[in-house]
């Protein structure tokens, strides 16, 4: 229950500060804006008094989600001061907290470094996960982390594929522009076709199947050379968790 109103009010507050970026650019009007607004600030105030209610400390929810620095228009809006240079980092140094956060990403990148690429958000689940006596770390939190791993040389870093889709590079990928489309096409879902390949870059059908071998060969994608799939290239550090493994995997 606790863990559902925090995600609501964190959605509210994150909507809120858009709300007032779009008012500041022009594109809502002042009576749209005030409508709005005000109802998310309902929204806010009564998420807080729920979670209240429920003996959470606020301060340290808005602290351990740098709502100050994160949402910095929605803050002004709720009046919440900038808190986190009283943040302790739960009894370590910024730096050490950091470092602590690094060790368990280069676990993960190591584990998962046959993909070359890994979602970000699959990433950061897994970095959590291997941290539970870090009781307040957040998502931002691992992307800073990731951050400064990658400006160590340690990973190459974060990568935003087209469409949108963030994804964390494990290791050092040279792609050719091919492959760099076919990865864009599959970042959605996760997979694609020799077919689809095809059509979305009108190539021929060898070519299509020449870059897709040579990403399996890189090892960041996997053949599932089953009929009822018509040859379906699935790329693991893309794929969706609720997604299946192919049975039945080669060259296609």
């Amino acid at each position: 229950m606790q863990d559902r109103i925090e995600t609501e009010l964190y959605a509210s507050i994150a909507t809120l500060d858009q709300l007032k970026k779009l008012y500041d650019l022009g594109a809502v009007d002042v009576r749209v804006f005030h409508r709005e607004s005000q109802a998310l600030l309902d929204e806010v105030h009564s998420h807080l008094g729920m979670l209240r209610r429920m003996g959470r400390d606020i301060s340290s929810f808005i602290d351990g989600e740098r709502i100050a620095d994160v949402f910095p228009d929605a803050a002004n809006l709720l009046n919440i001061r900038d808190q986190t240079t009283s943040r302790t980092y739960q009894g370590l140094s910024k730096d050490e907290y950091y470092d602590y956060i690094g060790l368990a990403i280069l676990d993960v990148a190591t584990e998962n470094s046959s993909k070359g690429l890994m979602g970000l958000a699959e990433l950061i689940v897994e970095v959590v996960r291997r941290l539970p006596q870090l009781k307040t770390v957040t998502y931002n939190d691992v992307i800073e982390a990731v951050n400064r791993v990658s400006e160590n040389g340690l990973i190459p870093g974060i990568r935003t594929l087209r469409g949108g889709v963030k994804v964390v590079e494990l290791r050092p990928l040279e792609l050719r522009q091919d492959q760099s489309d076919v990865i864009n096409l599959a970042a959605s879902k996760g997979h694609v076709s020799v077919e689809e390949v095809m059509l979305t870059f009108k190539w021929s059908e060898d070519h299509a199947r020449q870059v897709l071998s040579s990403l399996v060969d890189a090892g960041m994608a996997v053949a599932d050379i089953r009929f009822s799939t018509g040859g379906r290239y699935y790329f693991p550090g893309l794929r969706s968790r609720d997604q299946s493994t192919p049975k039945s995997v080669g060259s296609y």
